[in-house]
């Protein structure tokens, strides 16, 4: 080859899982270890066989990648399965820009050497019109065209769909000679903006003379909202292409996307929804929760049937308002009924309401308390009569055994997530742990850094899935409901759809016998400050810092902002950042000096409460009843409880210390 090729022994262009090795005279792919499982070692191409490639910046949700393209093979589609691609970050991106520039020169010399025809990657965007990204101005002006379009797309209240648009010089109009209107489907949409409109143009009127067409791709979104059309149109936008969606306002699903992602709801149909599972919530003009005290007080009056009387209108509105946004109905009415019921050895009674809330869960699956009591009851009220079975399956288990070891391998693609996330249930799992430590000859105490795999398990038509997380096959946990949405955002994205995703992961077990596991996936090195830091201190760790930071900003900030940050001080801080130091002080049983600094907190919430004309927070309160009801002083505990309804507001009493007052008083000598 006359390729001026640099003198090296071997380069490596290190990508997400598997890298290119680059000498004198060949390019090789290498998978690592997971990859390589999977999909083999990899491909030797000799650099005379090059002929082109076809290279994918990445984004921030999605990898790029960098695909050879070799004489006498048809190309693969470019995945981490493919021989020769490699998928990369794009931290990872710079180093494979240089190889891609490289290769272009190699591919050059291949080409002109060669008789066969040239491989060629794909233009990445129009060669003559330079529009890539580019929002165009004026769509407020052209609603009546949006309408029609969606309307066409069977779309009628907006989304996002992809049409090829038309610009069209208009040298002629009065307002700007420079101008460049933008059509599609014949309708006019808006125009290119103002101060990339003159060399636009000039493009455009040169493919007019040489009777051209000036198209481009175009994404288009738009939303009928509050009675009009709001739009964007953004010619050749780069990234990955969206698939098109549209805006439903009567959906079938929980949340505000579609588990499949073709429809979501828009801003004022959440709230609409809301406002209307609201109004299913109420029993005679009132929100069931706020009947907890009523209920309680009965209770405490020995007066079972008007407690009965009121919880069955309280689950009555749970199932109106849980199936208005087609989720599981609170919990607590049908836990009081089930347990008045048996202790009026009411077993069949009991049977029945259980069997109802596991009907009108929309997985059929309720809670681990309420699938034991159930059992439980269903014995009970055998002694007196067979029970049916419920009208829907009730399943025990969350996942089935067989989901903890992965059989089925579907091709795997390399994911990046924005942020780390924890992993929860490792407990349940600490066997299939310790089984992947010592595969690795990693003790516990040192961290294990590899490669996990996350798939979605079986959620039905509606609803989501637990997102399960295996390591060299096993199961190990769940992500944890915190970050949960954000990597279901990544792994449902359409490039995976039939894939299995992989991330960086890492796993540590603490020495000792009863330690739990913490496992973290993605850039996981944001989620620690020391090798053996745990996760519920971790979290602790950044809410303070958090908060911290948040006071030193409003004091900073001078003014009515600092005078208010001022009000809430308690020994320097703010009194929300004292709740870790409470519960530090319980736990190491200094129950008089976590009272004294609670005790301050409570004077502080009530100060900022009545400043800014609402109800103070009721967690410092709560703490103060508890330890004074440990202390065995119930009157102090009446007392700190009655000043804080005092202190709500009347429209916002919270019913849980409404319900811990009634119950204290039932203690009172």
């Amino acid at each position: 080859m006359n390729t001026d090729i640099p003198e090296f022994g071997t380069t490596s262009y290190q990508g997400y899982g598997a890298r290119f090795d680059v000498d004198a005279t060949t390019i090789t792919k290498v998978n690592r270890a997971v990859v390589g499982a999977v999909f083999g070692a990899g491909d030797r191409v000799p650099l005379s066989q090059v002929l082109g490639y076809h290279f994918k910046p990445a984004t921030r949700l999605a990898n790029g990648y960098l695909q050879l393209a070799v004489a006498g093979v048809p190309a693969g589609k470019a995945e981490p399965g493919d021989a020769h691609t490699v998928v990369f970050t794009r931290r990872m991106q710079p180093r494979f820009e240089q190889l891609r520039d490289w290769l272009k020169e190699v591919a050059e010399v291949n080409r002109a050497a060669t008789s066969g025809p040239a491989v060629r990657p794909e233009p990445p965007h129009n060669p003559v019109l330079d529009v890539r990204d580019l929002e165009i101005a004026g769509e407020s002006h052209h609603r009546d065209s949006f309408s029609q379009l969606f309307a066409r797309a069977d779309k009628p209240l907006g989304g996002v769909i992809w049409r090829d648009a038309e610009l069209v010089a208009e040298p002629w109009n009065p307002h700007d000679t420079n101008a460049v209107a933008v059509y599609i489907d014949m309708l006019s949409v808006g125009y290119v903006p103002a101060e990339v409109a003159p060399a636009i143009q000039a493009t455009v009127l040169q493919l007019m003379e040489r009777g051209q067409r000036a198209t481009v791709e175009a994404r288009i979104w738009a939303i009928y909202e509050h009675g009009t059309w709001s739009a964007r149109v953004t010619l050749e936008p780069g990234g990955d292409r969206e698939p098109e969606w549209r805006y439903v306002d009567r959906p079938t699903w929980p949340g505000r996307i579609s588990p499949d992602g073709t429809e979501r709801l828009s801003d004022a149909a959440v709230l609409r929804r809301l406002d209307e599972a609201a109004d299913a919530a109420l029993v005679d003009g009132r929100e069931f929760t706020s009947l907890r005290t009523d209920i309680a007080q009965a209770r405490a009056d020995g007066d079972t049937d008007r407690a009965l009387v009121l919880l069955h209108a309280c689950i009555d509105a749970a199932e109106r308002s849980a199936a208005i946004l087609v989720s599981r109905p609170a919990t607590w009415p049908t836990e009081q009924a089930a347990i008045i019921y048996r202790s009026r050895k009411q077993y069949d009674d009991e049977v029945m309401i259980l069997e109802r809330f596991l009907r009108d869960d929309p997985e059929h699956l309720g809670t681990k308390g309420l699938r034991d009591r159930l059992e439980r009851a269903r014995e009970l009220a055998g002694t007196v009569r067979a029970t049916p079975e419920p009208a829907a399956p009730v399943r025990h288990e969350i996942i089935d055994p067989g989901d903890s070891y992965l059989t089925a391998l579907r091709p795997a693609d390399e994911i990046v997530l924005p942020r780390a996330a924890e992993l929860s249930y490792e407990k349940d799992h600490i066997e299939a742990i310790d089984t992947i430590l010592d595969d690795a000859n990693i003790p516990r105490g040192r961290a294990h850094h590899t490669t996990a795999i996350v798939r979605e398990l079986d959620h039905g038509p509606q609803g989501w899935g637990p997102l399960a997380v295996y390591v060299d096959r096993r199961l190990v946990g769940y992500v944890s409901a915190l970050e949960a949405e954000m990597v279901r955002e990544v792994i449902r994205h359409p490039q995976h759809h039939g894939h299995d995703c992989a991330v960086r992961c890492r796993i540590f077990v603490p020495a000792g016998t009863r330690a739990p596991a913490r496992i973290i996936l993605g850039p996981y090195e944001q989620a620690y400050d020391a090798e053996d830091e745990t996760e519920s201190s971790a979290r602790a760790r950044m809410h303070a810092a958090e908060l911290a930071d948040t006071r030193r900003t409003r004091l900073a900030a001078g003014g009515s902002t600092a005078e208010d940050q001022r009000r809430r001080l308690v020994r320097g801080r703010d009194f929300v950042e004292w709740a870790e130091e409470v519960k530090q002080l319980k736990r190491a049983q200094h129950n008089g000096e976590a009272l004294r600094l609670v005790l301050e907190c409570v004077d502080a919430a009530e100060r900022d409460a009545r400043f800014h004309g609402y109800s103070p927070a009721p967690w410092y309160t709560e703490q103060a009843a508890i330890l004074y009801r440990k202390a065995g002083d119930v009157g102090a505990e009446i007392a700190i409880l009655e000043r804080y309804l005092r202190a709500c507001r009347p429209d916002q009493i919270d019913t849980d210390m409404a319900e811990r007052l009634v119950k204290a008083q039932a203690l009172a000598p």
